[in-house]
């Protein structure tokens, strides 16, 4: 009986050492997968960043920490914190990497710690700190120098200096950022020599050496290959050629350029690149003697330069964010620490008692074995299946849960928090669409209106009654003017007490129709601020779009909306409570458009100029 015992006990193990071996093989073909997928994603983001490549990359994290994988693992954060950082949520960036750093550093991978090291050096230099992008760099060249092997230390001695030289350019220091560029030679790697040779061609622009940047452009280091691939990147030369073209005096060759990368760059997050695009048109323009096109480049240059101000302050704030986060967690981590530490110690004193009761009942584990490494196996084929099935629920959910918070992020935005209304940032991402001509019928698209509303005597309300009561006014009259208009017409927070309503499909009448409902509903709104009535009235001003100043010539829609503010101030200085709105130039103007907006009221009195009032 008891020789029968040790009989099928030793076939229980050798089936136990085959069941082992098997899943070491599957262990390893999985893994073998995993990195697959991971070298298809970076891939991917070599060429270009997706949104949609998220999902992936999570199902990647969460199958090698499943499997044990840690340099998959923290590869995968990599990769996830890079996505984010390029659309902008430095916070979760920032988290992503120290997380990657931290499973990284025990690994001994300087490859890996490197590249991390890069990507933090870049978020860094995106939040204009300087001193600490140029202490990562510095450790990361440290490791790339001394630990990294030869065979892959030269393509990551060139993302280095690829990014040394931007924080060189950043700095200023272009004489610096030239040496450092000049010193990488990495012909073999198609797309970081291109990067390479644009920052070199754009440090030679900003210290005037337009012939030596043009050459560079016009060099086999830039690879079409790979500009058609990679929009921003091709933006980036498009740029960068517009520069040299002005610089060189070629100022029609630089417009055409710099309005071919501006197309590029609409729908995207570029607006450094859209800035320094209308500035290059507004020189050239100005240098050709077309002054209004130059001024009105010039306007939106300003206007781009206030979004990326406003969009550099908020990326301050999420990585202050960012770093109370990171301390929070350390903290966590250590609590858990102890946690892990009083469980081992637990689990110690449990295994001794186990061995004691083993000792004392050997001949009824035997048995007990067999039932275990049954009934294990089964719960193992149990938890396998049910894993997979978990893990699916959560690839869906997780990927609906990015879509909404993609959702949230673009609505934030594109919209004014204190009225919930649009605001102009929306405004210029969808205005040309708005105009564009329909392309089946060859024309203009239908008349629409430009309407400016101003609040009359708004800085009274503010320091009668307080900031808080001017807010709960303009919330008021955000609402009205949704009530009051359309489900097409756009209604925007334009700035302090201004609004700009466009309307479009809409004749002359109507809109006097549509603006008198809005000033009488203003009008007529019991305001009520802490418990106190107070009167509160609008002026008014509007025009259409498009409108012809002779047989051929069109005012574009930043002239219109200028004029509807000339009939806005107008109402203000002649009556206030009232509009004033243009309907059509009598005769075509011999006088620039500027003299047209300083001549407004006389050339409305001389029927020049038709228009409505309501006064």
């Amino acid at each position: 009986m008891i020789r029968s015992v040790y009989f099928l006990l030793g076939y229980c193990l050798l089936s136990f050492g085959s069941w082992a071996n098997t899943s070491i093989e599957s262990n390893s073909s999985q893994r073998e997968d995993l990195s697959k997928m991971l070298m298809h994603l970076t891939d991917s983001l070599k060429e270009d960043y997706d949104l949609n490549l998220l999902p992936q990359v999570r199902v990647l994290r969460e199958q090698s920490k499943q499997l044990g994988a840690k340099d998959l693992q923290a590869r995968s954060l990599l990769l996830e914190g890079l996505i984010r950082q390029h659309f902008g949520d430095y916070k979760h960036s920032l988290v992503l990497h120290n997380d990657a750093l931290n499973i990284a550093k025990p690994l001994n991978l300087p490859t890996l710690e490197v590249q991390i090291y890069l990507a933090m050096a870049q978020l860094e230099m995106d939040l204009e700190r300087f001193r600490y992008a140029q202490q990562l760099l510095d450790q990361a060249y440290f490791l790339i120098t001394k630990q990294v092997a030869a065979d892959k230390a030269h393509a990551l001695m060139g993302e280095y200096m690829l990014w040394q030289g931007s924080l060189y350019l950043l700095k200023g220091s272009y004489r610096q950022a030239l040496v450092t560029l000049n010193d990488a030679t990495l012909a073999e790697y198609t797309l970081l020599t291109s990067k390479l040779a644009l920052a070199r061609a754009w440090a030679h622009l900003s210290i005037g050496e337009y012939q030596k940047a043009s050459k560079l452009l016009g060099s086999d280091l830039v690879k079409q290959s790979v500009l058609k691939r990679n929009l921003h990147l091709r933006v980036r030369y498009k740029l960068t050629s517009a520069t040299a073209a002005l610089q060189a005096g070629n100022f029609a060759t630089a417009i055409d350029t710099a309005k071919q990368a501006l197309n590029d760059t609409f729908g995207t997050r570029f607006l450094t690149e859209q800035s320094l695009l209308q500035n290059i048109l507004a020189g050239a323009h100005a240098q050709l003697g077309d002054f209004e096109q130059a001024h009105l480049y010039l306007k939106r240059f300003a206007l781009s330069q206030q979004a990326l101000n406003l969009q550099k302050r908020n990326n301050k704030l999420l990585q202050l964010e960012a770093q109370y986060s990171l301390a929070a967690q350390k903290q966590q981590l250590s609590v858990l620490e102890k946690d892990n530490a009083l469980q081992a110690q637990q689990l110690i004193q449990h295994q001794q008692q186990i061995d004691n009761a083993h000792l004392a009942q050997q001949r009824g584990v035997l048995g007990l074995l067999l039932i275990v490494l049954v009934v294990g196996f089964g719960y193992w084929r149990w938890h396998n299946k049910r894993y997979l099935i978990t893990l699916k629920q959560q690839v869906a959910e997780r990927t609906e849960e990015l879509a909404e918070r993609n959702k949230r992020l673009q609505a934030l935005s594109f919209t004014d928090s204190l009225t919930g209304l649009n605001n102009r940032h929306y405004f210029f991402s969808v205005i040309d669409a708005q105009i564009k001509p329909d392309a089946s019928t060859n024309s203009e698209k239908q008349e629409m209106i430009f309407c400016l509303l101003d609040i009359d005597h708004f800085k009274k309300v503010n320091d009668t009654y307080g900031h808080a009561a001017g807010d709960i006014v303009l919330q008021t009259i955000a609402d009205i003017l949704k009530q009051c208009t359309r489900e097409s017409d756009l209604v925007i927070r334009w700035g302090g007490e201004e609004f700009l309503i466009v309307m479009p499909n809409m004749t002359h009448n109507e809109a006097i129709e549509a603006v008198e409902r809005v000033r009488r509903q203003v009008e007529c709104f019991p305001f009520v601020v802490n418990e106190q009535p107070i009167q509160v009235t609008c002026s008014i001003g509007f025009a259409p779009y498009p409108l012809m100043n002779g047989a051929k010539s069109t005012l574009s829609w930043e002239q219109v909306i200028e004029l509807a503010d000339n009939g806005l101030y107008m109402a203000k200085k002649e009556h206030r409570n009232a509009w004033v709105g243009l309907q059509s130039l009598n005769q075509p103007l011999n006088s620039s458009i500027k003299q047209l907006n300083e001549d407004y009221r006389s050339l409305i009195n001389s029927g020049q100029v038709i228009a409505s009032t309501s006064y």
